[in-house]
């Protein structure tokens, strides 16, 4: 069953008990779990300063969390949402009632948290499937796989080699040499680097994420690989808002760069997600090459 897309909160009839909502808050998704009524669970950061987009509170740094039970309409708010049970397709689903009781239980209970870290994700899932199984966690990258990269301004994607290696594009810094992989939403140049994979993560969340291979045939992996190894030490035109770092790894993978909202044409009505720096941004095709959106004054 495709996913559904993000979409205003209507209503919430359509739930059912024990469903993943993933909510896209200004800057970062959040997760809950619907159980019943009208009623979700989920880890809400004690801050003093609330979101400006729910009822919910949030902060960036590592604080606390408490484990609370709030109507659906408090939790996203004017978000939007989906359904998004994806690791269905993997897992087991416990008993809906052994999830409900298992969210019930936890109710008050303070967490360590910290948006980095996805921990309210991991917090859902074990509800769910019995375990904390985000992909990244629960899932040994294997050679060819892509990996996404969340770091705190941007994405970032590499692909899996073997032995514990990803190749991916390392951005160069005006006063860096190539031998410098940090990150820089700043770097016009990038270097085909072959590294660890822990030094590229450096800490932060990242999962694999061969979203593609539901529509495109995966090269075969001696393939994937000898294409990327022939390209380490080459330097290509950089910039974090292109995206060229995942067109990149996808035409390694499938052997063209496939990304949906640049390899298909919208029709009218569509809606189209616009990744900027920090966050996401929604529009809706009518048509002629215009959008109409939201635009902040």
């Amino acid at each position: 069953m495709a996913m559904e897309g993000p979409r205003n909160l209507e209503g919430y009839e359509d739930l059912e008990a024990g469903d993943l909502m993933e909510i896209f808050h200004t800057g970062d998704e959040h997760w809950a779990i619907y159980v019943g009524g009208g009623e979700v669970l989920h880890l809400d950061p004690i801050s003093e300063c609330p979101r400006a987009d729910s009822s919910s509170t949030y902060s960036s740094g590592n604080i606390r969390a408490v484990v609370k039970q709030e109507h659906v309409r408090y939790a996203v708010g004017s978000c939007l949402y989906r359904v998004n049970n994806y690791l269905d397709q993997v897992y087991r689903l416990r008993p809906v009632n052994e999830i409900i009781s298992s969210a019930r239980e936890m109710i008050g209970a303070q967490l360590e948290y910290c948006v980095k870290d996805r921990k309210y994700k991991h917090f859902v899932t074990h509800l769910r499937y019995g375990t904390a199984c985000s992909r990244q966690f629960c899932e040994e990258p294997e050679p060819g796989d892509l990996i996404n990269i969340y770091n705190i301004v941007s994405k970032h994607w590499a692909i899996y080699v073997g032995g514990g290696d990803v190749i991916h594009l390392a951005p160069l810094s005006e006063d860096s040499e190539a031998g410098s992989s940090s990150i820089s939403i700043l770097s016009r140049r990038a270097v085909v680097k072959q590294e660890r994979l822990q030094d590229v993560v450096n800490g932060y969340h990242y999962q694999v994420d061969n979203y593609w291979d539901q529509w495109y045939t995966p090269r075969l992996v001696s393939k994937i690989i000898s294409s990327a190894k022939e390209k380490i030490g080459q330097v290509v035109e950089y910039s974090v808002l292109d995206w060229k770092h995942k067109n990149f790894v996808t035409h390694l993978r499938y052997g063209m760069a496939n990304m949906a909202q640049f390899c298909e044409e919208p029709e009218p009505g569509d809606l189209i997600q616009i990744f900027r720096i920090r966050y996401q941004h929604w529009a809706i095709y009518v048509g002629g090459g215009d959008v109409i959106h939201m635009s902040p004054k």
